[in-house]
């Protein structure tokens, strides 16, 4: 599957909207791999805080989930080679801030709660976020959410397992009598 064709599915599994460094770190060919990540600009409670809250949003089910495909990698290396030093720090503050806020309102970082704890606390800062992105501007779950699900469905994995993949979609006849079509479309 072509890059262009998978961000658009992407785009649409998302409503359209993708935050911008996110389409240009595709397009110069960021993807996931499953090889083994070893986090560069991420400290060691924001890799684990990255590869929890994938898991969460991704899990591993009847196919591989996020963490399996390397979508914290992806993050990771989306944020340190696409974003800009702004963003980069919106980012960092971002993984910093949920954590904290986690902590006190759990009394455990969000790597160390349950799977159920953890699902519980994601879907309230989702819709946390949801309510305060009109009001505040982008938030920092659904970016992360946004990154993690680019990651995962521009993966080849994401692409062909769980995406209906035809190479060549369709059933193409090139010598069909007009009489069979009737008259031809219209386009406009």
């Amino acid at each position: 599957m072509e890059r262009g064709e998978a961000l658009k599915r992407t785009a649409a599994l998302m409503g359209g909207i993708i935050f911008a460094p996110n389409i240009l770190g595709v397009l110069k060919g960021c993807t996931p791999t499953d090889e083994r990540w070893i986090p560069v600009l991420f400290n060691r409670n924001q890799a684990s805080l990255t590869t929890a809250l994938a898991d969460i949003l991704i899990p591993s089910s009847d196919t591989p989930g996020a963490v399996d495909v390397g979508v914290p990698g992806f993050i990771e290396k989306m944020v340190n080679e696409v974003y800009n030093q702004e963003q980069r720090e919106m980012f960092l503050s971002g993984l910093d801030l949920f954590n904290h806020e986690c902590r006190t309102s759990t009394g455990k970082n969000f790597s160390d709660l349950s799977k159920e704890e953890q699902y519980n606390y994601a879907l309230d800062q989702n819709r946390l976020a949801i309510k305060n992105e009109a009001i505040e501007g982008p938030q920092f779950f659904l970016v992360f959410k946004e990154l993690t699900m680019v990651g995962f469905f521009t993966s080849e994995t994401g692409a062909t397992q769980v995406l209906r993949y035809e190479h060549v979609p369709g059933f193409y006849d090139g010598c069909v009598p007009f009489e069979e079509i009737g008259r031809t479309w219209a386009t406009g």
